[in-house]
């Protein structure tokens, strides 16, 4: 009769693991409401309208790019800031793997993509930022039905929102997420709300 090697792993008692924390897999609530009250498209679209008012028709792009240059940054920064204070076990197993094995792959593009993704679920109104590239060499990104050019419209009129400033919004807040996290990478974007009815854009390492 052959032996049974299974025997004592039967008998043997094992400890079982204990979660320290009930897990989370989804951004925390309370985070993203955080975001939501400074930089929800009606305050962002606000300040721009008190930005420009009065202002001659050859100065309000100027003064709008300058705004949102101001803004994006700090939208990135507090995004980052509270994405570091309010962890979830998705970026967490990110960045056990990458400290147990050096994985460093695992850091791009699941780390930059986490931090795009709290900041338009903070101040857009989907619920998930469509992702179109997500691979070791870039991280392209939409903006459908982009709730801060709509509420440009509303209050500074389709002629301001058509000059696309807010794009400066966006793109320093990439700029500001490449320099925070070091990254060697080339911002872009490929496509604009007021041209092509969204807006498109892309982290591409070099």
């Amino acid at each position: 009769m052959a032996e049974d090697y299974f025997k004592d792993l039967r008998v043997t008692p094992y400890p079982l693991f204990v979660a320290p924390r009930p897990y989370s897999f989804d951004l925390n609530e309370d985070m993203i409401k955080l975001i939501r009250e400074e930089f929800n498209a009606d305050v962002v679209a606000s300040k721009l309208a008190e930005a420009i008012k009065g202002k001659a028709k050859g100065d309000v792009e100027k003064a709008a790019s300058a705004l949102f240059e101001e803004l994006g940054a700090s939208w990135m920064r507090k995004t980052m800031q509270l994405g570091e204070e309010y962890s979830d076990r998705t970026i967490e197993m990110v960045k056990e793997s990458i400290d147990r094995g050096g994985v460093q792959f695992m850091f791009w593009p699941h780390v930059p993509q986490r931090f795009v993704e709290i900041a338009y679920l903070g101040t857009q109104e989907f619920l998930k930022v469509p992702i179109t590239l997500n691979n070791l060499e870039v991280l392209e990104y939409r903006i459908p039905q982009c709730a801060l050019f709509n509420k440009i419209k509303e209050k500074s009129g389709d002629e301001v929102a058509s000059l696309m400033t807010c794009k400066n919004y966006c793109l320093t807040a990439l700029e500001t997420l490449r320099k925070d996290l070091d990254l060697e990478a080339v911002i872009d974007m490929a496509k604009s709300t007021a041209n092509d009815g969204y807006c498109e854009f892309s982290i591409r390492k070099i």
